[in-house]
C-alpha cells in the first residue's frame, strides 16, 4: 500500500500526472487528459486506497475500496507466495480468479507475524 510505501506512492503520483498531462498536450483536449488520469489511478486503486481484512471463526472477510469479498475457511487453502502478501485458493476454482483472494500484509517487521497468525488461525478452524 501507498502509505507503507510513500516514495512509491509519490512516484506513481508523479507518473499518473504525467501521462496525463502528455494526453492532455498530445489531443488538445482536457477530457482525454482526465480519463487517462482517472484510468491509471483506478488501474492502482489497491495500492493507494487501504484494504481491510477481517478475520472470524467461520471465514475471512478482504474489503477492498471496489469490492468485498470472502471465504469460508473450510473451502481454502492457503498459497504462500513469499512476498508481502498470503493467496487464498478456493478448493476447486484454480483456474478462477474468482475462486482467489489475495490479503495484503504489509511490510516490515510485522509481515510474518501476520502471516502465520492467519495460518495458524486457518488452521485451528478448518
Amino acid at each position: 500500500p501507498a502509505r507503507e510505501r510513500p516514495l512509491a506512492g509519490l512516484l506513481a503520483c508523479a507518473l499518473n500526472a504525467l501521462l496525463a498531462w502528455s494526453v492532455l498536450l498530445a489531443t488538445g483536449d482536457w477530457m482525454w487528459g482526465a480519463l487517462t488520469f482517472m484510468g491509471m489511478f483506478l488501474a492502482l486503486i489497491e495500492f493507494f486506497l487501504p484494504t481491510d481484512v477481517l478475520l472470524s471463526g467461520e471465514k475471512i472477510i478482504v474489503r477492498q475500496p471496489l469490492r468485498v469479498r470472502g471465504m469460508q475457511w473450510d473451502s481454502i487453502y492457503i498459497c504462500k507466495d513469499g512476498g508481502d502478501a498470503l493467496l487464498f485458493i478456493q478448493k476447486g476454482a484454480r483456474t478462477s480468479l474468482q475462486g482467489r483472494l489475495q490479503v495484503p500484509l504489509g511490510r516490515g517487521e510485522f509481515t510474518q507475524g501476520r502471516k502465520r497468525a492467519i495460518e495458524d488461525l486457518w488452521r485451528q478452524c478448518k
